[in-house]
């Protein structure tokens, strides 16, 4: 099977099924930060037990850093669900620095420069310039509760320079023969730690609410598995293509398919303006070129 039909699949997956759960379940009903916490732990119980039962659980000092890169991803994760509850749509449009990022580390670290093309070049400047001019066009806007674009924008930038060094260290790690299974594991345990200082440290008791219900919890348990399902894919995915050729179809999709759902299923177009809206299409655009770059 072409490794483009694959990656189609698992990027809908991740960006359509995943994210319309983290929508709904993570960054809407209930305690964030407790959520968060929740999250990580199934993740990490599952992720752990996989690992020990195919006997790739281990600790080296590449584990180590994995465990940590896992820690900043639970804070980016919080991070995600503060932007998507103020708009899903406008987070996508937003958030291509952190495949920006992940493709600057190839270009730099793997020596993966030589499979820059033109078009692809384009593309990505026409997905930067739209970014933006959204900015710029946004910043009178008020979005829910009052929120300004700029503020939309803090909370997206908290988590597009960490995935950015997250989806970079998928490829670096796969290149040095770490498993699935002792990646997964690692990363998980450092996300739980990482929500636990999320919440107790760094957001405190403002953002502890009311324990979580067992209806809340099986819906996080969901979750969990979505997004551990989706990061092993991903992994698998990194394994055997360059970072600076799967990078830029995964911008496309996160962009997009977000952009999208947000916009028509979650009806956020009736709050946006005629720019922003036209401004979302030139991004369209944009993934469009790089889309037939990586064609």
């Amino acid at each position: 099977m072409d490794w483009r039909l694959i990656a189609c699949v698992v990027f809908l997956y991740k960006y359509g099924f995943v994210h319309v759960a983290t929508k709904k379940i993570g960054a809407v009903e209930g305690s964030r930060t407790r959520k968060l916490v929740w999250q990580y732990f199934f993740a990490a119980c599952i992720a752990v037990v996989v690992a020990a039962i195919t006997g790739q659980l281990e600790l080296s000092w590449p584990v180590v850093i994995v465990m940590v890169v896992g820690a900043g991803n639970a804070f980016g994760c919080y991070c995600q669900w503060r932007a998507y509850d103020i708009s899903m749509s406008r987070t996508a449009m937003l958030s291509n620095f952190d495949d920006l990022v992940a493709i600057g580390l190839g270009y730099a670290f793997l020596g993966e420069l030589q499979l820059l093309t033109p078009i692809l070049t384009a593309g990505i400047v026409v997905s930067v310039v739209s970014v933006m001019v959204f900015a710029i066009a946004g910043r009178r806007d008020k979005l829910k509760d009052g929120k300004s674009v700029y503020q939309l924008i803090g909370w997206v930038l908290g988590y597009t320079l960490v995935w950015g060094i997250s989806y970079f260290s998928m490829r670096f790690f796969s290149l040095q023969g770490i498993s699935i299974p002792t990646y997964v594991a690692a990363f998980y345990v450092g996300s739980l730690l990482g929500a636990l200082f999320t919440r107790f440290v760094i957001m405190g008791k403002k953002e502890e609410g009311e324990p979580l219900k067992p209806r809340q919890l099986a819906k996080v348990l969901l979750l969990a598995v979505g997004i551990l399902t989706a990061l092993m894919l991903s992994y698998w995915m990194r394994a055997f293509v360059p970072i600076t050729v799967i990078q830029p179809i995964q911008l496309v999709a996160g962009m997009s398919i977000p952009a999208l759902i947000g916009m028509i299923f979650f009806k956020e177009i009736h709050n946006m303006s005629r720019q922003e809206i036209v401004t979302i299409g030139f991004g369209l655009v944009g993934v469009a070129i790089i889309a037939i770059s990586a064609i």
